[in-house]
């Protein structure tokens, strides 16, 4: 049966409670047809298990069921070397390009996903396609769906068995390894912001809509059109919120280094969201395991702070400004939020003061 998402991978979460699994934006047929070398080849596993809503919107535990799913992985023959949480492969574009150069320098062959949701569990197996969207768009993908996880790992193991593939991974770990944040640093982490801002504009990326362009299933394009909706009112608060920015500045769309540089922005500004600890992690701060929460730094303006602590497991967004040539991250104070909105607000205030000072 074939399943006509759309094929834009760049979509990211669309709802901090219930993420959107990302194959949900691949066209790919259901199959049980198991990938091939799946029994003689490297696999990295992407899980996505629903998240802890309480003060905080938090990542929901995932060690007990990566545990089942893993001791079943070794009878079967997979050897799972990553297991990967999607909202850290998700975090933001670069982090999506740095998990996919470790995918390709540790030669994995095959991708599962394992989605857990209020109905039950997920389960996609498919040939790794060597870049950031996984999945090759229209392609044979095994899948099972079940709402308990050990009759569906019973029957993934009878679908691998059926295929009866020679076997070649006999050194598979016994425990799962899980991946961490890998570094989105280009070359130096500078805990400031660059005083040129004041005489340099700043360039700002807009939301990016879905393109709708081939699409002829109605319901896909009904929920194209909602998210589109949604992504130009998030537009607008971004322009909003940046008339608080006291330089110049200029909205635009994507564009890569070169585009940039032939466009003279010296200056970009960037976020990254997941897990405070992750986030840290991928902008190269020291994270010590004895910190069950981090102090953000909240502006009140024109020249007061305030502190806010956010467990190191809740969803944050923190903004950094990337110079282009150098390509030196800028930070300022850390100052993530659990909203894009409030992080955006907190980097302008903070960066405004830090300047002033400097006057």
């Amino acid at each position: 049966m074939r399943i006509p998402f759309s094929t834009l991978f760049l979509v990211l979460v669309a709802n901090l409670y219930a993420q959107t699994p990302i194959y949900n934006y691949v066209s790919f047929n259901k199959t049980l047809a198991v990938p091939s070398e799946i029994n003689s080849q490297r696999t990295a596993v992407i899980f996505s298990v629903p998240n802890k809503v309480g003060d905080f919107v938090e990542v929901g535990e995932h060690e007990k069921l990566l545990s089942q799913v893993h001791k079943a992985f070794v009878t079967m023959g997979i050897d799972a070397i990553f297991y990967l949480n999607e909202l850290n492969f998700t975090a933001s574009y670069n982090a999506r390009n740095s998990y996919t150069e470790l995918f390709n320098s540790r030669r994995i062959k095959n991708v599962v996903f394992i989605t857990q949701d209020e109905s039950g569990f997920e389960f996609l197996m498919a040939p790794y396609d060597g870049t950031s969207t996984l999945i090759k768009d229209g392609s044979d993908v095994f899948y099972l769906r079940d709402g308990e996880l050990y009759s569906l790992l019973l029957n993934v193991g009878k679908e691998v068995r059926r295929a009866d593939q020679e076997l070649y991974n006999f050194l598979i770990p016994e425990k799962p390894n899980y991946l961490q944040g890998l570094s989105i640093v280009e070359n130096t982490l500078l805990k400031n912001y660059p005083g040129i801002l004041r005489r340099s504009k700043l360039a700002v990326e807009r939301f990016t809509p879905l393109d709708s362009l081939g699409i002829s299933d109605k319901d896909v394009l009904k929920n194209i059109q909602t998210y589109n909706r949604s992504i130009a009112q998030k537009n607008k608060e971004l322009e909003k919120i940046l008339e608080k920015y006291p330089y110049e500045f200029e909205l635009i769309d994507p564009m890569t280094d070169d585009e940039m540089k032939r466009k003279r922005y010296q200056f970009l500004l960037r976020s990254v969201s997941s897990s405070a600890d992750i986030v840290k992690q991928m902008l190269d701060y020291d994270v010590s395991p004895a910190e069950t929460g981090f102090v953000s730094v909240i502006p009140v303006m024109p020249d007061q702070t305030r502190v806010k602590t956010i467990p190191r497991k809740a969803i944050v967004h923190k903004f950094y400004i990337r110079q282009n040539i150098s390509k030196n991250v800028h930070v300022g104070e850390w100052d993530a939020d659990v909203t894009w909105q409030q992080a955006l607000n907190n980097m302008i205030g903070n960066l405004t003061q830090e300047l002033n000072i400097r006057n």
